[in-house]
């Protein structure tokens, strides 16, 4: 028979409580090392929107520019895309600046905006492949980063 010590539902070990700094409602979170990656996604979508300025800027100086053709530009013309795209290239980088604040309006809204920002340059992609797809893969890096670890950059 085994003996009482060796019984598996012993109740006379000292069980020990450890402290966490869960977040609540109400309560500070953990600072941990995450908000490195949302200070990260700040940036890179801060760079995000200038890239999309250079690109509409090509754009609007030089009519005759695209990648592969003018004929596929979604908003008509080439020139006409060029705003656009640095219409969207200010406002990211609008939001990139007010995301490094970590408040929430400004968490919410980079996701907002690199949703659009990612469906706009998606709509671009016969215009400028290559800038499109890099700009892409941006905002996918910033909206994950954002929705996954954005509360941690307010008590930083």
């Amino acid at each position: 028979m085994a003996s009482d010590n060796n019984v598996i539902g012993d109740t006379s070990k000292e069980i020990t409580m450890v402290e966490t700094n869960t977040t609540t409602r109400h309560g500070a979170t953990e600072v941990t090392g995450w908000t490195g990656w949302i200070a990260f996604a700040a940036f890179i979508m801060m760079l995000s929107g200038i890239l999309s300025l250079i690109t509409g800027f090509l754009a609007v100086i030089n009519n005759n520019w695209s990648q592969w053709n003018n004929n596929g530009a979604p908003f008509g013309t080439t020139y006409w895309w060029g705003w656009w795209t640095m219409l969207v290239g200010v406002v990211v980088i609008s939001i990139g600046a007010a995301l490094m604040r970590g408040s929430m309006f400004a968490r919410t809204v980079a996701v907002f905006v690199a949703a659009g920002s990612l469906i706009s340059q998606f709509i671009s992609l016969n215009v400028a492949p290559l800038w499109s797809l890099t700009i892409i893969a941006i905002d996918v890096m910033v909206i994950w980063a954002v929705m996954m670890h954005g509360r941690e950059m307010r008590d930083r």
